[in-house]
C-alpha cells in the first residue's frame, strides 16, 4: 500500500508503515489519488490550531468519495466543511491531557469492551456526526476497564465513517503527534487496537516499537551493574562524579528529569553506592557516595545552629528559606539512618556528627508512646518549641513514617549505645503492632506493612516478651498472601480509592486489579525481607527475598533510550507483564523513576544480598 503523511511538523513516532511524510502546506499541490491512504496530523500543541482551507477539504472530500482511505488528527472542525468531512464537530479549541483516558468504545468481540487506554499530549472536545466511535475519552478513575453506565462523561476521541468509495478515520487526540514514543499505555491493548484499525480501514498503521521493555531474566550483579549505569547514563546526576548531588526522579508524565535535589534521595543513592563500592572494589563509587552527602552539607540543606528549635533537621528540598519548613519524618530519618550506617562503616566522623544530630531532634520530638507525627512544621516549633509542636499533633500510627524512624534509632544505638533510642524504637514498634487494626496507610496495606518490617527482624532480637517476633511474623504472613506468582507483591486494600486525581496515592484502586508498587512496596520490601532473614534466619523470609529479587530483576527496564534503560518504574501490570498502573497520583505517578526510593533502594537490597551482610551488623 502507498501512503503519505501530511503534517504540521516532522513526526517522530508516525505509526505508519511505508509512507512518506510530507510538510502539510503540500497537501494542496499533491495528486492525492497517487496514494491508498493519506494521513493528515495537525500540531499536538494546544496552542496552536490547524485548519485546512475550503479548497483543500474539497479536494479531500473527492480523494475520499472516489475511494480513498483518510486519516485525520487534530484538524480543527470548527466550521462545516471539514466538521462533515471529519464526521465530527469540534466545540472548542485544544486543551492538554491530565487525567483523561481513552476507551474502548467499539462494539467488537476482538477488542475489550470498556478497555481503558492511556496517552499524552493534546485532546479536542466535539460530538460526533453520524460515525462509528472507535474510542471515547474521559475522566476515568478505574485501572483498566469502565463501563458505559458508571456516570463519566465521555467524549469521541477515535472515529470512522464510510463516504462514498472511501472512507474517513478521524482522532481527537495526539495518536501520530504524540510528544514521545513511551506514552502510549498499555502496550498490548494499543497493539490490538491499532492492528484491528488498520485491518478494518486499511489505514495503515504499525504497532508499538517498545522503548521500555522488561521481562529479562538476569542475575542480581547484572541488574545492580545496570542500574549502576542508569545513574550515570540518564542525566539523575547533574554531575558524573556526584559533587552537585543527584535529581530526584524522571517524571510519570513529561518523561524528563525533574530537577529537584532531596536530602532522602541522596541518602538512598548515597548507601546503594557505597555498597556498589564495596561489592566491586571501586572506590569511585564510594567517593561519589561521600560527594552526594557533602553537597547537602555545603548546601545548607541541615540546620546546625544549636540555638535554633529545628536544629538537626533537614529540609525536605531545596527550600529557599534558612531553616526547615515542612520536616517529614520518613525523609529525616532516612538520612539519619544513612548517615549513621555509613559512620559505622567509614569512620567518618562527619557523619557521625550530623547523624546523630538529626537522631537527637527526632529522638527529643517524639511522643511517650515511641511513635510521633508525620510532619512537623518549622515555623510552628519556632514559636511553640520543638518538644510542644510535636505534642499538639497526633501521631501518625502510619508505618510509613514511624518505622523508617526506628530504625534509625537503631542505627543511634548500635552507634552511641544510648539505651533511650533503643528503647524508643522498641516502644513505638510495640504500640504500633498492639493496635495493628487503628494503623494509618497512605497508598495501600501492603506498602505501609513493607515498610514496617525493617526494624522488627533486630528489635525482635532485643525483645525478651517475643511479641516482636510475633508481629514480624504476623506482618509477614499478610504480605505472603499478597504474593503474586511472578515473585514481587500485588497491592492490596487502598485505604481510600477517592483520593484518586491528588499527589500521593496508590497506583491502583482495588484488590485483584495485579498491580505491583516499585516505589512503596516492592523496593523497600526486598531490603527489609532481607534483614529479616539476616535477623531470623528463618527460610520464610530467604524465600520471600529470593522472589522479589527474582522479580525485580525480571522488571528492570531495558531501553534504546538511556532516561530509562537500566531503571525500574513505579507500577507494573503483573497480569500482562509491562509498566502500567492507575494514574490517579499526580505528583508521583506510575511511571516515575526515583532515583533513591525506588532504583538506589532496589540496588541496595540486592548488594545487601550479594555481600551477605545486614544494615544492622554489629
Amino acid at each position: 500500500m502507498k501512503a503519505a503523511i501530511y503534517s504540521e511538523r516532522q513526526l517522530d513516532h508516525p505509526l505508519s508503515i511505508e509512507a512518506n511524510q510530507y510538510s502539510l502546506n503540500q497537501l494542496e499541490h499533491h495528486e492525492l489519488n497517487a496514494y491508498d491512504a493519506v494521513l493528515v496530523v495537525g500540531s499536538g500543541k494546544v496552542d496552536e490550531e490547524t485548519a485546512l482551507s475550503v479548497p483543500v477539504i474539497e479536494k479531500l472530500w473527492r480523494y475520499v468519495e472516489q475511494g480513498g482511505r483518510l486519516y485525520a488528527e487534530l484538524i480543527s472542525a470548527f466550521d462545516f466543511p471539514s466538521s462533515r468531512l471529519f464526521g465530527w464537530k469540534q466545540d472548542f479549541p485544544k486543551s492538554r491531557r491530565t487525567l483523561e483516558k481513552l476507551r474502548v468504545a467499539l462494539k467488537d468481540a476482538s477488542l475489550p469492551q470498556g478497555a481503558l487506554l492511556e496517552w499524552e499530549g493534546a485532546m479536542a472536545y466535539g460530538f460526533s456526526i453520524h460515525t462509528e466511535t472507535w474510542l471515547d475519552f474521559g475522566a476515568f478513575r478505574q485501572t483498566r476497564e469502565s463501563g458505559e453506565d458508571d456516570g463519566t462523561s465521555a467524549f469521541p476521541g477515535l472515529l470512522s465513517k464510510k463516504m462514498g468509495k472511501g472512507l474517513v478515520v478521524y482522532s481527537a487526540f495526539s495518536l501520530l503527534s504524540r510528544p514521545h514514543g513511551t506514552v502510549l499505555r498499555p502496550h498490548w491493548l494499543w497493539n490490538q487496537v491499532l492492528a484491528k484499525l488498520s485491518q478494518a480501514t486499511g489505514i495503515p498503521l504499525a504497532g508499538l516499537d517498545l522503548i521500555i521493555r522488561t521481562g529479562a531474566d538476569k542475575p542480581a550483579e547484572e541488574a545492580v551493574r545496570r542500574n549502576a549505569q542508569w545513574f550515570l547514563r540518564s542525566g539523575m546526576l547533574p554531575e558524573e562524579d556526584g559533587s552537585t548531588g543527584v535529581y530526584e526522579n524522571v517524571h510519570s508524565v513529561t518523561a524528563r528529569v525533574s530537577p529537584d535535589r532531596r536530602p532522602d534521595c541522596h541518602a538512598h543513592t548515597a548507601l546503594m553506592m557505597h555498597l556498589y563500592s564495596r561489592y566491586t572494589k571501586d572506590p569511585s563509587w564510594s567517593e561519589r557516595a561521600h560527594r552526594l552527602l557533602q553537597y547537602l552539607f555545603d548546601q545548607g540543606y541541615q540546620d546546625m545552629n544549636p540555638e535554633s528549635e529545628t536544629f538537626g533537621f533537614f529540609k525536605w528540598y531545596q527550600f529557599p528559606g534558612e531553616r526547615p519548613d515542612q520536616i517529614f519524618t520518613d525523609d529525616n530519618a532516612w538520612v539519619c539512618f544513612v548517615l549513621l550506617y555509613l559512620y559505622r562503616r567509614t569512620g567518618k566522623e562527619e557523619y557521625k556528627r550530623r547523624g546523630m544530630a538529626v537522631a537527637q531532634a527526632l529522638l527529643s520530638t517524639q511522643h511517650e508512646t515511641g511513635l510521633r507525627p508525620n510532619m512537623l512544621i518549622g515555623a510552628e516549633m519556632e514559636a511553640k518549641g520543638a518538644a510542644q509542636a510535636s505534642a499538639e499533633h497526633a501521631a501518625s500510627f502510619n508505618p510509613h513514617f514511624e518505622s523508617i524512624a526506628h530504625a534509625a534509632f537503631l542505627q543511634a544505638y548500635l552507634v552511641s549505645q544510648d539505651s533511650a533510642y533503643l528503647d524508643t524504637a522498641m516502644r513505638g514498634s510495640l504500640a504500633l503492632l498492639e493496635r495493628m487494626g487503628e494503623l494509618k496507610f497512605m497508598y495501600s496495606r501492603t506498602s505501609g506493612l513493607s515498610r514496617f518490617l525493617l526494624p522488627l527482624g533486630y528489635l525482635s532480637r532485643k525483645d525478651p516478651t517475643g511479641r516482636i517476633r510475633q508481629g514480624l511474623d504476623e506482618v509477614t504472613h499478610y504480605l505472603l498472601s499478597h504474593l503474586h506468582s511472578l515473585g514481587g507483591i500485588e497491592e492490596a486494600d487502598n485505604p481510600d480509592p477517592e483520593r484518586f486525581g491528588q499527589e500521593d496515592t496508590g497506583v491502583f484502586l482495588y484488590n485483584g486489579e495485579e498491580i505491583a508498587d516499585q516505589l512503596y512496596t516492592n523496593n523497600f520490601l526486598l531490603m527489609n525481607a532481607w534483614e529479616a532473614w539476616k535477623a531470623t534466619q528463618e527460610d520464610k523470609y530467604a524465600e520471600l527475598y529470593q522472589n522479589l529479587s527474582r522479580f525485580l530483576c525480571g522488571i528492570q527496564i531495558e531501553s534504546p533510550n538511556p532516561l530509562f534503560d537500566g531503571g525500574w518504574m513505579r507500577a507494573y501490570d503483573l497480569r500482562h507483564r509491562e509498566y502500567f498502573g492507575n494514574n490517579g497520583d499526580t505528583g508521583w505517578g506510575p511511571y516515575c523513576m526515583e532515583s533513591g526510593w525506588t532504583n538506589a533502594i532496589t540496588s541496595a537490597g540486592l548488594l545487601l544480598g550479594l555481600l551477605d551482610e545486614s544494615v544492622f551488623d554489629e
